[in-house]
């Protein structure tokens, strides 16, 4: 595996809009190449496609936490702890994602 190593500047969350803090990448030569590639297509840099990536990342995180919040409790009194013990899709998912 060959590896390239990139620098580029990133916005920080915290610092000041029209501060940039430094990151070092690792990434694999293939996706340096796409980067490059969307870079060019959309005329603007590498660091400006991972801003936007930031902040669609940043958005999804808060859009999911605001579901969580709405739906929490949902199921309360609807679940019968036996279903905790089911050996089934069901099982599992209570098991990995709800508290008995």
């Amino acid at each position: 595996m060959i590896t390239t190593h990139c620098t580029y500047y990133f916005l920080i969350l915290g610092v000041k809009a029209n501060e940039r803090s430094k990151l070092t990448l690792s990434v694999r030569s293939p996706y340096v190449a796409m980067l490059r590639r969307a870079s060019a297509r959309r005329g603007k840099s590498i660091t400006e496609l991972v801003e936007e990536l930031a902040e669609v990342l940043e958005k999804d995180a808060k859009e999911e936490s605001d579901y969580v919040k709405r739906n929490r409790g949902v199921l309360a009194g609807k679940v019968d702890p036996k279903d905790w013990d089911r050996d089934d899709r069901l099982g599992d998912i209570l098991r990995k994602r709800a508290a008995r």
